[in-house]
């Protein structure tokens, strides 16, 4: 059977031969006939047009990283792909359709179907939880009461099976203790609206719950699940949770088959998550620690100690950096800069600027100053008074300015080498 992306390639082939015909003497009607898809495709357009006629209406999930009405996914692992289509019939007993077309003789005919009585599909995800080959559908479900259940079903064999039904709040699938299979980690919360992780295994004959945790935040509070790894290696999830200007983290990790917490403490929440920082293979978390106030009743800004964590709970600062959000950038601070070093920034129609300054008895003494410039004169701007010009991205310029009390603290090099960009983070919303 033909992947999508060689039915692709097919298409633009045959696009060359159409337009190569002109040099033959085609006819304008033959020139321009559109490209007929792969009869597999056409098989499966009939298929799906019928279900529409017959009262079907697409149901596409509304939240993860799954978005389509129609998904192109290879479920059996032979290299060909299978349609998962998305639909709501309304009047149904059970409203919600999950059709799997399979590919056999260039041709898709419908595998199996399931069917749930909610009217919302809130998330898709495949992952081979049983280790059987096949990747199972982890099908989120949103009642019309806002309750939230997860359901895993295999449909090796043509025939779903429903291997776990649990109301959760967020869910990750992560091989927890390095065993190669994939696990559950489910979010719910009890009665007393505080978090539970439920821990689930695949114990060869159904997915059991291994352990059961108690988290030090409410369900409500909840932001982002990050799936990382500790500084020994083993794996780890990072849940993070907010409240207001303050976040906890909990690093999840799994020993001797029970599941245990690692709280790394209360922070400042600055919508800043835990990541790989430094390239080591090893998940650092953000601790923001602010400067000291150049002005009294001035802003205050942080520098960001980025910590990882072995499975004790033993942790090492690995890196400081400065990140100016507004500005899109960071710099990774050089050491000595966590004592007598405060920060200042200013902004107007030709951009902004982030000066930091050494802290003395008279008036801090600048060291260095960011800029960012977005006007028009950004190029030249950035090139005057001889400063130092870092990068040049669409629409904005960044340079930066040394001053006579940069010795000892910054030099040009590790400036150029230091500096980055913060990229931007694209998400479609949590499972």
């Amino acid at each position: 059977m033909r992947s999508s992306a060689r039915a692709l390639a097919c298409c633009a082939l045959l696009c060359m031969v159409l337009l190569g015909g002109c040099a033959a003497g085609s006819s304008d009607e033959t020139l321009y006939r559109l490209p007929k898809l792969p009869a597999e495709y056409e098989s499966l357009e009939t298929s799906i047009d019928a279900l529409i006629a017959g009262g079907a209406e697409y149901a596409a999930p509304t939240s993860g990283s799954n978005l389509q009405s129609v998904q192109m996914v290879d479920l059996d692992g032979d290299g060909s792909e299978e349609a998962v289509a998305f639909f709501r019939r309304p009047n149904d007993e059970r409203p919600t359709k999950i059709y799997v077309f399979r590919a056999e003789d260039d041709s898709y005919s419908q595998y199996c179907l399931i069917e749930g009585t909610s009217n919302t599909i809130y998330s898709i995800n495949y992952v081979d939880i049983n280790g059987d080959g096949w990747r199972e559908l982890l099908v989120g479900i949103r009642s019309d009461l806002d309750v939230q259940n997860l359901s895993v079903w295999s449909v090796a064999g043509g025939t779903p099976q429903q291997l776990l039904l649990t109301g959760y709040s967020r869910y990750a699938a992560r091989d927890m203790d390095n065993d190669g299979r994939q696990d559950l980690i489910v979010l719910r919360s009890d009665d007393e609206s505080s978090t539970v992780a439920d821990y689930y295994v695949w114990n060869g004959a159904e997915m059991a719950l291994a352990s059961s945790l108690r988290l030090s935040s409410t369900v409500a509070e909840l932001n982002r699940l990050t799936a990382g790894t500790l500084s020994g290696g083993q794996s780890a999830l990072f849940v993070t949770a907010a409240a207001e200007d303050s976040a906890v983290i909990d690093v999840l990790t799994v020993s001797d088959g029970t599941l245990r917490s690692i709280t790394a403490g209360a922070f400042r929440f600055l919508e800043l998550y835990p990541v790989d920082v430094n390239g080591d293979g090893v998940t650092e978390i953000p601790e923001p620690v602010p400067f000291p106030q150049a002005e009294q009743d001035g802003a205050t800004f942080y520098r960001l100690r980025w910590r990882q964590y072995d499975a004790a709970g033993h942790s090492t600062v690995v890196r400081e950096t400065y990140q100016d959000t507004q500005g899109g950038w960071n710099l990774i601070l050089p050491e000595g800069w966590d004592r007598g070093v405060t920060v200042s920034r200013t902004s107007g129609t030709d951009g902004s600027a982030v000066t930091f300054s050494r802290v003395t008895q008279a008036e801090p003494e600048p060291i260095l100053t960011i800029y960012a410039f977005t006007g028009y004169n950004r190029t030249a701007l950035a090139a005057r008074n001889g400063r130092i010009t870092l990068s040049r991205q669409a629409g904005v310029t960044y340079a930066a300015e040394l001053f006579d009390g940069s010795a000892g603290w910054i030099d040009e090099q590790t400036l150029r080498e230091n500096f980055g960009l913060i990229m931007a983070e694209w998400t479609t919303g949590e499972n």
